[in-house]
């Protein structure tokens, strides 16, 4: 079967189904409270129960969803002796009975998505268009990984005669026990790390964010209900500086994907590497630039921008975290933004019209309150820095312009909904100022004359790129389109998720010769 991106609303509003779509998600957000006040286990072949507990908080309204048992180094222990001990027989199933399974289990996630993503607006806060987006991008890794799985036959390839009397094959196969240490912000990413290194025939323990640890958990649920052996994926709930330690220095691991902080992506690639060489997947955010040259179709450029940089409050590492406008249109892009943005008000994301939705948690909600304080002596606030009054960890768009050269605007990852702005004179002087960050990973140009797309595309020294794009100046790359993919100190491999690259990294080569 060929692979085909889900996209549920779109499709749905494009065949004049769209009030099916808010029919069939406020429905779940109905019933999907019925997996909320109980305590849930760590999902592993031996099971204990574990004294302490991880509060799961909605930022709708900071109250408690739910609670989770925090994984112990015995638990984990354990744990990984399951899988390693058991993960050929899962690899000796074949490719093929392993694609088939996860593209059934896709198929189930499709069943439930409307659920998946309700709940997701309980625990992470996405309105109901990004979070049907997010589920659908789930859907579409599992299904392009075991599609690109079979369409390469297991990567075997026979090769090269060294001698007339020999056989020779190139057999792929996989290194034993991935963890998988994932983010926040996107349950995709999630799926997209957990299905990848387990298709190709690894065992898998993931360890969710603390923020998204039931839909986490009823995905993996879903996988081992739907097939996939409790001796080859588990689930271990945890802070990161507990358990993500913990499976960053086992001896059972072969490989870690983590997605997250430049921080702990740094930290976890030299503690993981410390004692023997083992496969270190990172992605470690962004600082995304968006250039709007003087000859910018202005409605694209501030629609992008601002879907760039406010859509689910700036929690992407594809945010548009700064934008670099062209001295001649200057004056009159900031007048045109900071009406837009003045324009966005923070909602409930379960309401229909919701677009900026709370940040994620208390300790993003405080470091927005924090950063408040200290905007006005980095440049100018155009609009916003201030937070809602009422319950839930609601914040204001926020723009500052005339940034100080020092200013931690122009370099730190703040992840919320803060845009920086830049004045620039030459197209070569803002593209020369993206190339000097330390960051690479999602950035996009507005501009009519193709002669300067063509420069930016030649010259950016960045991942993911866009031009003209008025749903997202940086962000929304899509499953078998757009790879997304970090440069410089935004990822470590060079190779995209959602990427015909991406699976071979989780396989290592063995060359076999017969000779006859």
């Amino acid at each position: 079967m060929p692979f085909e991106n889900v996209n549920t609303y779109i499709r749905l509003k494009e065949s004049g189904q769209e009030e099916e779509f808010h029919r069939k998600y406020e429905k779940a957000v109905k019933e999907v409270p019925k997996y909320f006040h109980k305590e849930y286990p760590n999902l592993s072949e031996r099971e204990v129960t574990e004294k302490e507990k991880i509060r799961d908080l909605s930022p709708i309204d900071g109250k408690e969803i739910a609670t989770f048992q925090s994984a112990t180094e015995v638990n984990i222990a354990n744990a990984l002796k399951v899988l390693k001990q058991n993960y050929k027989t899962w690899y000796n199933l074949g490719y093929v009975a392993r694609a088939r399974l996860i593209l059934d289990c896709a198929d189930r996630l499709n069943d439930e998505k409307y659920n998946f993503a309700a709940i997701l607006a309980y625990e992470n806060g996405k309105n109901r268009y990004e979070a049907m987006g997010d589920v659908d991008e789930a859907i579409d890794f599992m299904r392009y990984y075991a599609l690109n799985l079979l369409e390469n036959q297991g990567f075997n390839r026979f090769t090269g005669k060294a001698y007339a009397n020999e056989e020779t094959v190139s057999m792929m196969k996989p290194y034993g026990v991935f963890a998988v240490i994932a983010p926040f912000n996107f349950f995709s990413i999630t799926v997209g790390m957990t299905v990848a290194p387990l298709v190709v025939g690894n065992a898998v323990i993931l360890k969710p964010s603390s923020d998204i640890p039931l839909s986490s958990y009823l995905f993996v649920k879903l996988l081992r209900d739907n097939g996939v052996p409790s001796t080859a994926i588990a689930y271990a709930a945890g802070s990161g500086s507990k358990v993500g330690s913990i499976l960053t220095e086992s001896d059972e691991i072969s490989g870690i994907v983590f997605t997250g902080s430049r921080e702990t992506g740094m930290q976890i690639f030299h503690s993981a590497t410390r004692k023997e060489p083992k496969v270190v997947i990172t992605e470690m955010g962004g600082k995304d630039v968006i250039i709007v040259t003087d000859k910018a179709d202005l409605n694209k450029a501030v629609e992008g921008v601002t879907r760039a940089a406010y859509g689910y409050g700036g929690q992407k590492c594809s945010a548009c975290s700064l934008v670099y406008v062209q001295e001649g249109i200057y004056e009159k892009f900031m007048e045109r933004l900071a009406e837009r943005t003045k324009a966005i008000k923070p909602s409930d994301p379960r309401e229909r019209d919701s677009f900026l939705p709370p940040v994620v948690n208390k300790s993003a909600f405080d470091k927005y309150r924090k950063l408040c304080k200290t905007l006005p002596g980095e440049g100018r606030v155009v609009c916003g820095a201030s937070e809602v009054d009422g319950e839930g960890f609601y914040v204001n768009p926020t723009i500052i312009s005339d940034l100080k050269p020092d200013s931690f605007v122009l370099t730190d990852e703040l992840f919320l909904p803060i845009l920086g702005v830049v004045k620039f004179k030459t197209l070569k002087d803002a593209v020369d100022e993206v190339n000097r960050s330390q960051y690479g990973l999602t950035g996009g140009i507005f501009t009519e004359d193709r002669k300067e797309i063509e420069y930016y595309f030649h010259n950016a020294e960045v991942g993911v790129i866009y031009a003209n794009r008025a749903s997202g100046g940086s962000t929304g790359a899509m499953v078998g389109s757009q790879p997304f993919v970090g440069w410089k100190m935004s990822g470590n491999t060079g190779k995209g998720t959602g990427s015909f690259y991406y699976l071979q990294q989780f396989l290592r080569e063995q060359s076999q010769t017969i000779a006859h």
